[in-house]
């Protein structure tokens, strides 16, 4: 599987390269853990689970999701499935949600449907590109940096100076991507997972090792 979200896997492992695991409850399916710097709450996260629930909340935002009785089982995978996840979601951080409208997701379909027009020369393709990519009055221009119904709108009004041919199916792309505050938090709920099982696991092995040691 390839893994192109942002952040990326490194750069989430630098902003957590710090954290300590602190269980306030763990009791089943009931638990609290926080995972933070010691005495900065840059980057802290709580994980926190109920029968068929998971909240993350924390510094990166706050997002709910069910699916199991006991959602730990569900998010214990090799990778982060963004895809799949939001669709367990159940409250959505209230600061950018889980997608937003992007600017590159735009201009690659611009860009897609721009090569299926059909122009008379090389040099015509390339003025009606310069219409559009135009840094201080092209399609882009008045576009981007926008919400994605007015970029939709935008587009699909816009028509050619130089062939007069429109984008007329635009509104059939999807424009909207994860956030990085959603992205962050799969990663984060996805390595809080594991630093818990190895925790435990390393309990089971002293409480093993002890009474071995006993049994001697």
């Amino acid at each position: 599987m390839t893994d192109t979200y942002k952040p990326d896997q490194d750069t989430f492992l630098r902003d957590v390269a710090d954290h300590k695991m602190t269980g306030h409850v763990i009791d089943g399916v009931y638990r609290h853990i926080t995972f933070g710097r010691p005495g900065s709450s840059t980057y802290r996260f709580h994980i926190t689970t109920w029968p068929g629930y998971l909240c993350i909340s924390g510094d990166m935002g706050c997002f709910v999701f069910s699916r199991l009785t006991d959602m730990f089982e569900f998010f214990r995978d090799k990778w982060i499935n963004p895809c799949y996840w939001a669709e367990k979601i159940q409250a959505t951080n209230k600061h950018g949600g889980h997608r937003k409208f992007s600017d590159d997701l735009l201009k690659q379909a611009v860009a897609n449907d721009f090569e299926r027009w059909v122009f008379e020369s090389d040099e015509q393709k390339a003025e009606a590109w310069k219409e559009i990519d135009d840094e201080w009055g092209g399609l882009f221009y008045s576009a981007c940096g926008s919400d994605h119904h007015h970029a939709i709108r935008e587009v699909m009004d816009w028509k050619c100076p130089i062939t007069g041919q429109r984008f007329e199916d635009f509104y059939e792309h999807d424009l909207e991507d994860y956030t990085y505050h959603y992205i962050w938090c799969c990663r984060a709920i996805l390595w809080g997972i594991e630093q818990f099982d190895a925790g435990r696991a390393a309990i089971e092995a002293a409480n093993d090792n002890e009474e071995a040691r006993v049994a001697a």
